[in-house]
């Protein structure tokens, strides 16, 4: 029975290592459109620590967290944050104005390309969070929840507060 549990989680770690998990040094310069049709480009942000948050309409945590980002933006915007979200899921497209107003989203929020998820390196848990410092290297992913407290910490750290 033991070998059997070593083996499965030998074969688990070995997946999820297998699937691509690593990030980009260099942010990716995706573009994306928000709900207005404002379209941005992530280099548009350099100067700022950003947070890249990937995220789908029916994913409870993911929910949680953009609530957490959204009150983290308006504590830090004014010490150079910047977070963009970008859905993942278009079926859930019809719901992301809900989900916006909802959770008191006020920073730049759209649906992924297919180009964003692989610029990223791939994103197969949701949430995936990226943060890129001011000079735009991808410095942390964060896969699945990480917790406010988790991404209050790493956001201080790289605005340096």
């Amino acid at each position: 029975m033991r070998e059997r549990l070593v083996f499965l989680v030998l074969f688990v770690a070995l997946a999820v290592a297998g699937m691509g998990f690593s990030s980009p040094k260099k942010s990716p310069d995706i573009a994306f459109s928000d709900l207005d049709g404002h379209r941005y480009h992530l280099s548009d942000f350099r100067g700022k620590v950003v947070v890249v948050n990937f995220f789908k309409s029916d994913c409870p945590p993911c929910m949680v967290e953009l609530r957490e980002l959204a009150k983290l933006y308006r504590k830090y915007e004014k010490d150079g944050l910047m977070i963009v979200s970008l859905m993942i899921d278009e079926e859930g497209l019809p719901l992301l104005p809900r989900i916006v107003e909802g959770k008191g989203i006020t920073y730049p929020v759209g649906l992924a390309s297919e180009e964003a998820l692989q610029a990223f390196g791939g994103v197969y848990i949701t949430p995936t969070t990226f943060i890129i410092d001011r000079e735009g290297e991808v410095v942390k992913r964060l896969i699945g929840y990480a917790g406010r407290e988790y991404l209050e910490k790493k956001i201080r750290e790289y605005l340096g507060r």
